[in-house]
């Protein structure tokens, strides 16, 4: 969720947008971010990710101005992102389990990856864009790209979700999906790109992310709400997945953590 890379530093930026009734299968929301990201502050840092995106993102220097499009995968832990010249970035959420459907291809292979739309789609790829090389950032582009998902993926059945919320350890996922361990990483593997301990991790730090947004929260409260075995089990899972301590990942905003919206912007759930 784009509010909690770099401690929410783009949410006042930040626009959403519902996906219409006939993407919600394959579609979470589309977003634009515009943010004041001069070199000098460093890289943007980008929290591990179960959903994989389409993103658009326009930079440039002056007059001139270049688009790229990248088909993002899960990620498994932070990337730093350089934000040099960047003038705004669109994207479209995608679902877990919906790069199977797009790409005829296990999630697994976009894992931490960014693929040029050229690459990832071919001919299709490149007339989009021509397209968004037309339009420039901003509503338009997103229904562009939208119309384009909706095209790759028409006619396909809908994606069946696993019930993933809830659980702390694979042996309940695995319960609670009712699948052997086997075929549970084999189908998290190909529909999100992770193990299923990794899901697991990813969320249970969301969840962290999410509480540390309310300032009247505690560390050691934060960690007992979110499913650590304590504080120190949450800073070394900071660690190895953010990259940093949960005091350091809060002071890479220059936003006050009271000011930050919820992870899910309401707007979204409508």
């Amino acid at each position: 969720m784009i509010l909690l890379d770099q401690a929410g530093a783009g949410a006042d930026g930040a626009r959403f947008f519902p996906a219409p009734p006939a993407h919600v299968p394959w579609l979470e929301y589309s977003w634009t971010q515009q943010v004041d990201a001069a070199p000098s502050r460093g890289a943007w840092r980008v929290v591990p990710d179960l959903n994989p995106h389409l993103i658009l993102v326009i930079a440039g220097a002056g007059s001139r101005l270049n688009a790229r499009c990248f088909l993002v995968g899960a990620r498994s832990r932070f990337a730093d992102v350089s934000m040099a010249d960047r003038i705004v970035t669109c994207g479209a959420c995608l679902r877990p389990g919906a790069l199977p459907h797009l790409t005829r291809l296990p999630s697994a292979d976009f894992t931490n990856q960014s693929v040029p739309v050229e690459v990832a789609f071919g001919m299709q790829g490149r007339l989009l864009m021509e397209q968004l090389g037309e339009l420039g950032p901003g509503r338009q582009a997103l229904e562009a790209m939208a119309a384009f998902l909706a095209r790759i993926w028409s006619g396909q059945n809908c994606p069946v979700s696993l019930p993933l919320d809830g659980c702390n350890r694979v042996e309940q996922l695995a319960a609670q999906t009712g699948l052997p361990h086997r075929t549970l990483h084999a189908r998290l593997r190909r529909e999100i790109g992770l193990s299923p301990k990794r899901v697991l991790r990813i969320q249970r730090l969301h969840r962290a992310l999410r509480l540390a947004q309310d300032p009247s929260s505690a560390w050691p409260q934060i960690a007992a709400s979110s499913g650590f075995a304590d504080q120190a089990h949450m800073i070394r899972e900071f660690v190895d997945l953010l990259g940093e301590s949960p005091t350091a990942w809060r002071l890479r905003s220059r936003l006050p953590i009271s000011s930050i919206p919820p992870a899910i912007p309401p707007a979204i759930l409508r």
